[in-house]
């Protein structure tokens, strides 16, 4: 019975996005955008822009529905 019930909880949790995997969690990933673009790897001017829109598809399920 507890078998059943873990796999059904596994298909019911949400998705993992790509970021939360490569990174830990996008509270990380942003700490590494922000990082990346004070030393002008990455775009200061557009890349905030990458970030917010990243961070509301993980918000609201987006990677979820695209797998």
């Amino acid at each position: 019975m507890l078998a059943r019930v873990r796999r059904i909880e596994a298909v019911r949790a949400p998705a993992l996005s790509p970021i939360a995997l490569a990174f830990g969690s996008f509270d990380m990933f942003a700490a590494w955008a922000d990082d990346e673009m004070a030393t002008g790897t990455l775009d200061s001017r557009d890349f905030p822009i990458v970030v917010l829109c990243l961070k509301r598809w993980d918000a609201d399920g987006t990677w979820g529905r695209a797998q």
